[in-house]
Order: structure tokens, then sequence, then C-alpha cells
């Protein structure tokens, strides 16, 4: 099933509103991700401030504990941003695929690696009335809500020393979207 849409010409729309759309998808896309960097965000504030009362009461052990927590807590929200970036990438390549190709099995294998990425293909079968036969899919093979680590890291685990696999996971490379603004 191959949609066919009318064209929109950019200047059409305000660009506002391109980027109120774009800007929502991004949330959607990559929802859990966002909530995580809200998690880190504080363990940053939280952790922080207990730090800096502990570093005033000449408390060493405590100040290096609140504060190793309180960067972690950074370091949290600095990788799933990043995490969510390459989850939006997916989202408008998977978007474009199924628009030029309709559902197909093997176009959905591309991004079924981890739960953030079976999110964002969620999303952009939604988008294209494909939810249904995606869901079906995913399914039959198994996967369910909890099945968050990616599946390849459970099978081989000395892949999260490999340079591909980060590049997967925080560097995939931006993608333009032929079809869609947002």
């Amino acid at each position: 099933m191959v949609i066919k849409s009318i064209p929109l010409i950019a200047s059409d729309i305000n660009r506002y509103y391109i980027f109120y759309k774009q800007a929502g998808r991004f949330i959607k896309v990559a929802i859990l991700l966002h909530l995580t960097s809200l998690m880190g965000l504080v363990l940053f504030l939280g952790f922080g401030r207990l730090a800096q009362d502990a570093l005033e009461q000449n408390r060493a052990f405590l100040f290096f504990m609140y504060e190793y927590i309180s960067i972690y807590g950074v370091v949290l929200i600095v990788l799933t941003q990043m995490d969510a970036l390459s989850r939006f990438q997916n989202y408008k390549l998977a978007k474009d695929l199924f628009f030029e190709n309709g559902f197909q099995k093997r176009i959905a294998n591309l991004f079924i690696s981890s739960r953030c990425q079976r999110e964002a293909v969620k999303i952009a079968a939604l988008d294209l009335g494909m939810a249904d036969e995606l869901n079906a899919y995913l399914d039959s093979l198994g996967f369910r809500w909890f099945h968050v680590i990616p599946k390849v890291v459970i099978s081989k685990p000395e892949i999260l020393l490999t340079r591909s696999f980060w590049e997967k996971t925080f560097f995939v490379k931006p993608y333009a979207s032929k079809y869609f603004m947002w």
C-alpha cells in the first residue's frame, strides 16, 4: 500500500507551524529518552545542591559522592539527547521508506534493534496509517514493552566496544525527509 499525498509548497505553510510540528514529532518519537533526560536534570540539580552543601560543611567524601552523581546526571542528559536526535533521523527515514514502498518487513527490520528505534518507527507507521501492520509484525517477532536493551547487546555484549554500535546509537547522520516537513 503506497500512500500518495498532495504536494505542498513550503512557502504555503507558516515556518513557525512547521517548527512546532517538527518539535512535537521530536518529543513524541523519543518520549522515553526525553523523560530520562529530565531524570538526569533532577540528578544534576538535586545532587549538585547536596554537593555544594557538603563542600560548605567540609565533608569531602560526601562532596565527591554527590558530585559524582551530579556529573552522571549531566552525562545522562547528553547521551539521551544524542540518542533522541538519532531516533528522530530514524523516524524521518522510516517514514519516507514506508511512504515510498508501503509497509514491508525488510524496512521495519532496519529499525527494530532497540526499544527506542521501535518507538520511532511506530510513530512513522502511525503517521502513515500502517501502525496495525507494524504492531502485528513486532508482536510476531516476540517484542514486548519491557524489551528495552538492544537485542544485539544481549546476544553479543562485546558489541558495546565497537565503533559501529556507537555510530548507530548516538551519531546517525542527519536525514532530510523527501516528502514530509514533519
